[in-house]
């Protein structure tokens, strides 16, 4: 790519005005510069990773001792009505493993109070939900670099701090901030890593960004395997998120971000940088304007317009639908393992590096079948999988290796289909309110995150029961999302009027000519 570059380079001058995306082909598109700090930004990104699913750990209920009456010692889990008293508290005198802690051994949420540790959870993705949309704005006003620090950094001392407290009051207080910060840093280190992408690895890239968090779940299993004691865990999990204090100065402002503001020498001096680190001649890169224009119009439309226009009301309330279902299936089955049987950390680690394939599967698809038939497919399969496990699990749940295998198929499925999703979103809705399209679809993603501990939590009373609301409502999806139209080799509508052209296309291709009105 890099020789490629050079030579056109040096064959003609670069054009003195373009848009950013076509300086990004001059300078080059995924060179030298653009891998060091989309690998540096990823990798740091890895300790907030694990702090999305730590809960798996550090509130795990492990098997206790309760005293009976007639004096022999029951041994119990969290599904043991004989080890609950009357008023649904843990027996007097249970005794937990002394080898292993957590925040229910320590603050007895067992019984009537095993709620609570997933409780913690949701608490932590509703933060998360806050955290996207207060650092998005953020992001926007102030820029990349600046914010992403201040969520690293404050969301670390947070967590050190979350190991200290000595109440569960404050633990989910804490829990609460750091899941506004980890979702600030989540989002930032998308855009950052991936906005000096060029246009044709773009794509790619952002596929590609689930799996440093698999990488990110794999480490925290690791970990969570040596350390069983929830504070030093909590402890060791967070704490290289400081590192981005060294590789901070080294980590450019968005060159993309610079030119929006009109601070359009500041993005030349690092465009000319990014040029000169990917082995490119030195060319003098300027941008056309920001279309004035283009701007008010886009301005002029808020989340309302997402539900006054047929067509895009369609579009909104399908993904939202969508988004919030693979959501709450992803983070389902995450948790979930606990409810499979056999080796927690196995499992945990097993079903995290299933997704690293998945992203291969996801090019795949993308470029063979589409965007709407590659989303029915993975939702149909996370489905089927579901389905599959939750017959097992019926009966009687001896088959733990087969229990653990459709889990672990299930989990491929929905986490190739997040990637799709992403894609898919991004192409659907118009420019004048994708923004504010992709912010309700990832408040929906949230919703369902928030949804999904308590799902696992039905699964004490009842296994399967997890395993059939998943798949019910990943089928449900899966039908939902061929109402969509297929945007794979067409350009991304700019207005209403062209997503209107994309549905009556779509219309006369299943024979039916009512256009985007037939939709509702």
């Amino acid at each position: 790519m890099a020789s490629t570059g050079k030579n056109f380079a040096s064959a003609q001058s670069v054009p003195k005005r373009m848009d950013f995306d076509s300086a990004l082909q001059h300078v080059g598109e995924f060179g030298r510069h653009q891998k060091r700090i989309y690998f540096l930004v990823s990798f740091i990104s890895l300790p907030l990773c694990a702090q999305m699913l730590i809960v798996v750990f550090v509130g795990a209920i492990p098997e206790w001792k309760c005293p009976s009456p007639d004096g022999d010692i029951l041994h119990c889990n969290s599904t043991s009505a004989r080890c609950c008293g009357e008023d649904g508290a843990i027996c007097r005198g249970a005794k937990f493993p002394s080898d292993f802690t957590s925040i229910a051994t320590e603050w007895n949420l067992a019984c009537s109070q095993r709620y609570k540790c997933e409780l913690s959870q949701s608490i932590f993705v509703a933060g998360y939900m806050f955290g996207v949309l207060i650092f998005g704005i953020l992001s926007d006003k102030y820029g990349r670099r600046k914010p992403w620090l201040f969520a690293y950094i404050v969301g670390g001392v947070l967590a050190l701090i979350s190991a200290t407290v000595r109440s569960y009051e404050e633990y989910i207080v804490l829990r609460f901030a750091m899941g506004l910060l980890n979702g600030g840093g989540g989002l930032i280190t998308y855009v950052l890593s991936t906005e000096s992408i060029g246009p044709s690895y773009r794509g790619t890239a952002g596929t590609w960004q689930q799996a440093f968090s698999a990488v990110g779940y794999v480490f925290l299993a690791i970990e969570a395997y040596f350390i069983r004691n929830w504070r030093t865990l909590t402890v060791i999990s967070i704490f290289p998120s400081f590192v981005v204090l060294l590789v901070f100065k080294s980590i450019p402002e968005s060159p993309r971000w610079l030119a929006s503001q009109g601070k359009i020498k500041e993005a030349e001096q690092i465009l000319r940088k990014i040029e000169k680190e990917n082995g490119f001649q030195k060319n003098e890169v300027v941008f056309l304007k920001t279309d004035a224009k283009g701007n008010t119009e886009s301005s002029q439309y808020g989340m309302i317009n997402l539900f006054t226009h047929k067509s895009v009301c369609v579009v909104t309330v399908i993904m939202m639908l969508i988004w919030c279902v693979n959501s709450m299936v992803y983070y389902g089955l995450a948790l979930n393992v606990k409810n499979l049987g056999g080796n927690l950390y196995i499992n945990f680690s097993l079903a995290s590096l299933i997704e690293l394939p998945s992203c291969f599967v996801t090019q795949f698809l993308l470029a063979k079948l589409g965007r709407r038939k590659g989303l029915f497919c993975l939702l149909l399969g996370a489905s089927v999988a579901c389905f599959l496990c939750m017959f097992l699990q019926l009966q009687g749940g001896q088959n733990v290796a087969a229990i653990s295998i459709t889990a672990l198929i299930g989990r491929f499925f929905i986490s190739a289909s997040f990637a799709v999703l992403y894609v898919y979103s991004a192409e659907l809705f118009p420019t004048v309110v994708r923004n504010v399209g992709m912010g309700i679809s990832s408040l929906s993603a949230r919703l369902g995150g928030m949804v999904a501990p308590f799902i696992v939590l039905l699964g004490d009373e009842s296994a399967p029961f997890p395993m059939f609301v998943f798949a019910c409502t990943a089928l449900f999806a899966a039908v939902t999302g061929l109402r969509l139209h297929e945007t794979q080799g067409r350009p991304m509508p700019e207005t209403f009027e062209e997503l209107d052209e994309n549905y009556v296309r779509k219309q006369k291709t299943n024979g039916d000519h009512k256009g985007a009105d037939s939709l509702l």
